[in-house]
């Protein structure tokens, strides 16, 4: 995917913070999944009942919804293991071969995964700026290797452009289009390979006509030393996911993305075809689809990042408010 080098920088975080989580079963690497470790529900397409295994990466938001996912399957009656993994290619690769059931992962970058595995490196990316069209392209890949997606929720962690609040009010800057307008060269604090990767320096250029001083500031994706950096004054514009939880400590807003420079990263369950065989368990993770906004996300990851509560206290909280579980 053309994404790839961006989106695996999200593991910033607070995934140091949640390898420990208490829910987890944790793991980081080939030997994370044994053989049998997913046993899917009773294959009666009725009630739910069984085991499931889930996955997903180490970082914050993942384990977030690991746990919401996990939560509305111990309500449908499965018993529920969570292995977290360092990379999307270890959980694609279980849930593959059935030794993963269940992943959360965002729709564009587990398209062009599988789309990279099965047409090569070099292969035309199939993911874009509309869900329907991604899922759409996932759902073909996947029926190759067994995996389907279920339905997306309208929560999506895409890449974002911010600028300190005030600033925004200055200029009256709502969109990256209003960014472009000003027509002035800005410092720009951004992942180290924003030159190379087409979702920064090269998307915005063809698609916003934006250009920056040069060199950018390579202070990473969403890290704290690039919110930092345009907080005090010394960027004017920085790099983040539209779903980072620490935004309003440092005084930032996300510039929205109206021309469609991003793919569709809606969060969305990817199931092995054969573990996850039952009706019960893909109407309960269609639930948390069907409930989950993109501000929630935000408020759960602060909540996680920021105010260091625990994903599956948080997730746990959040499943009852929506009513999807009983407190």
């Amino acid at each position: 995917m053309r994404d790839s080098s961006l989106r695996s920088q999200v593991t910033r975080a607070g995934g140091s913070l949640l390898a420990v989580a208490l829910l987890l079963t944790a793991c980081g690497g080939d030997d994370a999944f044994s053989e049998g470790d997913g046993n899917g529900g009773d294959g009666d397409n009725g009630g739910g009942g069984g085991e499931l295994t889930i996955s997903g990466q180490d970082f914050a938001e993942s384990v977030i919804m690991q746990s919401l996912y996990a939560g509305v399957l111990e309500e449908a009656g499965y018993t529920v293991e969570i292995t977290t993994v360092s990379n999307r290619g270890i959980y694609m690769d279980a849930l593959q071969s059935g030794q993963v059931d269940i992943v959360p992962d965002y729709a564009a970058s587990a398209a062009e995964e599988l789309n990279r595995q099965q047409n090569g490196a070099e292969a035309e990316p199939v993911a874009t700026s509309d869900v329907d069209e991604t899922i759409s392209a996932l759902t073909e890949l996947g029926q190759q290797v067994g995996i389907e997606p279920l339905e997306p929720a309208e929560a999506s962690n895409q890449n974002a452009m911010v600028v300190r609040q005030d600033f925004a009010e200055e200029h009256q800057l709502s969109t990256i289009s209003d960014l472009a307008a000003m027509d002035q060269n800005l410092d720009f604090a951004t992942a180290a390979d924003c030159e190379e990767n087409y979702f920064c320096l090269q998307g915005l250029k063809e698609t916003y006509g934006l250009t920056f001083n040069e060199p950018v500031q390579p202070t990473g994706f969403g890290s704290t030393d690039t919110k930092l950096a345009v907080e005090e004054g010394d960027a004017d514009v920085g790099w983040t996911g539209t779903t980072d939880g620490t935004l309003d400590t440092f005084g930032l807003v996300v510039l929205e993305d109206d021309q469609g420079l991003q793919t569709a990263e809606n969060l969305v369950p990817l199931v092995n075809t054969e573990g996850v065989d039952d009706d019960a368990a893909r109407e309960a993770l269609n639930q948390v689809s069907a409930e989950l906004t993109t501000d929630d996300l935000v408020e759960l990851n602060s909540r996680v990042d920021q105010d260091r509560e625990l994903p599956e206290d948080v997730a746990a909280q959040w499943l009852a408010d929506k009513g999807l579980v009983e407190e």
